[in-house]
């Protein structure tokens, strides 16, 4: 017997999330949202295919992997045994690599090193204010160290990315990240945007002072999920936000020209007072 389930009409997840986003006012959902869903980050058509093509190798343990697991033993282990991330590695300073066990594991789902590629699990809402337009807040109080999404979108191209940031005016919304990662080899840009094709990241404001922060980490192959864990208690109803320059030291220097800088509304002690921008993040 065929069982149908009820479609959310309202959930701008698209029912590919474990719980529904709505908008705070669910009648926005059709004349609001701009963008296709993913629940992860999804090549453009002109992105070369072999990082996302590139399958990572996975463990043969049975049931629960250990610190002798080949994926944790890599690198050492990323989350404690309750799923939370480990604190060092929520720091300014930490360098080291976080990989997940993968599809080709054979550990059981409930694994200690499973956790962002299961997605949304915390109830949030896509909320409108006046000033900053549209921002995420959470429903239910979120501990210190949880994961809360990832910020996805299309992974472009460099050549790609910098055609956008240069098409870019002063009204236009920048949704844009590009993760800069150095190696001895030299350094490797990600860039990803959520503009049209993303996930319910791309609604997260930006802060001086954030309860969020962002840590890539790599399942399957190797590009990277943009995760955001909370680097604090953050009671419900609070609005999720993190640092779009990453926590770097070099803010202020970031775009000279005054005229075009878009003013922080995060009205924090330390704001800079200025979203964080570079339009040769690239070169």
């Amino acid at each position: 017997m065929s069982e149908w389930l009820a479609v959310d009409p309202y959930d701008l997840c698209e029912g590919l999330e474990k719980v529904p986003v709505h908008f705070e006012d669910k009648r926005l959902t059709e004349t609001a949202k701009e963008f296709k869903y993913v629940r992860s980050n999804i090549p453009h058509k002109e992105t070369p295919l072999d990082d996302f093509e590139t399958q990572i190798s996975g463990c043969d343990c049975r049931t629960i992997c250990t610190e002798v697991c080949q994926c944790i033993a890599r690198f050492g282990p990323n989350y404690s045994t309750n799923h939370k991330i480990l604190p060092e590695l929520l720091t300014a300073s930490s360098v080291k690599p976080v990989f997940e066990c993968n599809t080709k594991c054979s550990c059981d789902k409930t694994c200690v090193n499973r956790l962002v590629q299961f997605g949304v699990g915390i109830k949030m809402e896509v909320f409108t204010s006046e000033a900053k337009g549209h921002g995420l807040r959470t429903l239910e109080n979120i501990p210190s160290c949880s994961f809360v999404c990832e910020y996805a979108g299309e992974v472009l191209s460099e050549k790609e990315a910098q055609k956008r940031i240069d098409r870019l005016t002063h009204e236009d919304m920048n949704y844009l990240f590009v993760l800069k990662e150095h190696y001895s080899s030299g350094t490797v840009n990600t860039c990803i945007d959520p503009k049209y094709i993303g996930n319910i990241g791309r609604y997260i404001n930006h802060s001086c002072d954030p309860n969020l922060i962002m840590v890539p980490v790599r399942v399957d192959n190797n590009v990277p999920k943009l995760a955001l864990f909370s680097r604090c208690d953050i009671p419900a109803n609070q609005e999720l936000c993190y640092d779009y320059s990453g926590q770097s030291e070099d803010r202020k220097s970031t775009n000279s020209d005054e005229a075009t800088r878009k003013p922080c509304l995060c009205h924090s002690q330390n704001c800079w007072g200025y979203l964080p921008f570079h339009p040769h993040i690239l070169e």
